[in-house]
């Protein structure tokens, strides 16, 4: 009688596909590092000062609670913001020229939300300190410059793709909030209506590790 012999090929083949799947979710659950960079575009707290670049980098640890799908960051970072302008003195009729850099000191948490496949919304709300230097210079020959430390805060929202296992993409919208200490720049320029916050679009890339 011919015995029916099943081929080993098939249950090898199955092994060896779970064997190599099992290290890659395993991988994906366990990634606590992130390091990113962000480059785009500022827009200063007042009038007198035009859009300019902005650009800065973070990196954070964290990870996920089991069966809790958000994912939690310790972050800290420094970006920067360089901005310049010129206008007219609204009460001397004096025109001048003014340019100031912001950069901040600033951490905190970021929670990660997926929303779709590889698809996350991200919220980030940090604190630390700024530091401003700046100057307007009018064409009478007075100026005036500031060069100062002060405490601030930043909100953040972000959408990105992870596209690659170590690897995403997307845009980043903060608002960040402090530099009071600067009014000096403002009444000298005649602008005595400063924003509330100084805000950022930005083009995000993370690594994940």
């Amino acid at each position: 009688m011919r015995r029916n012999v099943s081929s080993p090929f098939p249950l090898a083949l199955v092994a060896a596909v779970a064997m190599c799947a099992t290290p890659a979710v395993a991988g994906e659950a366990g990634t606590h590092l992130i390091a990113e960079l962000n480059l785009g575009l500022g827009i200063p707290p007042v009038g007198h000062l035009g859009p300019g670049p902005a650009y800065g980098g973070l990196i954070g640890i964290g990870g996920k609670f089991k069966d809790f799908p958000p994912r939690f960051y310790f972050v800290a970072g420094a970006s920067s913001g360089v901005f310049a302008g010129s206008g007219t003195h609204p009460e001397a009729g004096v025109g001048f020229e003014a340019e100031r850099t912001y950069v901040d000191l600033l951490g905190g948490l970021r929670v990660v939300i997926p929303v779709y496949d590889m698809i996350r919304v991200y919220v980030d709300v940090l604190g630390g300190a700024l530091y401003v230097d700046g100057s307007v210079v009018r064409r009478d020959g007075a100026a005036v410059s500031k060069q100062d430390w002060s405490a601030q805060w930043a909100a953040a929202v972000g959408l990105d793709y992870r596209w690659h296992f170590h690897a995403s993409t997307g845009i980043r919208l903060e608002g960040v909030f402090g530099g009071g200490d600067v009014e000096l720049l403002d009444v000298f320029a005649g602008d005595r209506e400063p924003g509330w916050a100084r805000i950022n679009l930005l083009v995000s890339q993370t690594w994940h590790l």
